[in-house]
């Protein structure tokens, strides 16, 4: 993480599709403090919302609710992989070099 910290950013929005239906879409964004890299994009389709703020709200949910499926998939790979670090508190942490051959 660059000595940053790496958030996911849900952005919701609608469009409409005639006939008070709208397409409710969602962005998952990673930002690293330098940019916001695309990570997934949705959509949901022939919503029917009494408004576009309305519509807006549900896509921002669902995109929420797809952020956190694909948070817990990373993390059961990672724990299925041990791609994972434990930090002891007071232990330096140290290169491990090899021990010279007794001869």
């Amino acid at each position: 993480m660059d000595n940053g910290l790496d958030i996911l950013v849900v952005r919701g929005f609608a469009v409409p599709e005639g006939r008070g239906k709208w397409a409710c879409c969602y962005e998952i964004r990673l930002t690293t403090g330098r940019d916001e890299p695309l990570l997934y994009r949705g959509e949901l389709h022939g919503m029917r919302y009494a408004c576009e703020a309305a519509a807006i709200a549900a896509a921002t949910f669902a995109g929420e609710q797809e952020a956190r499926r694909h948070l817990a998939t990373v993390r059961e790979g990672m724990l299925a992989r041990h791609e994972y670090c434990v930090m002891v508190a007071g232990e330096p942490v140290r290169e491990s070099q090899p021990e010279p051959a007794a001869g």
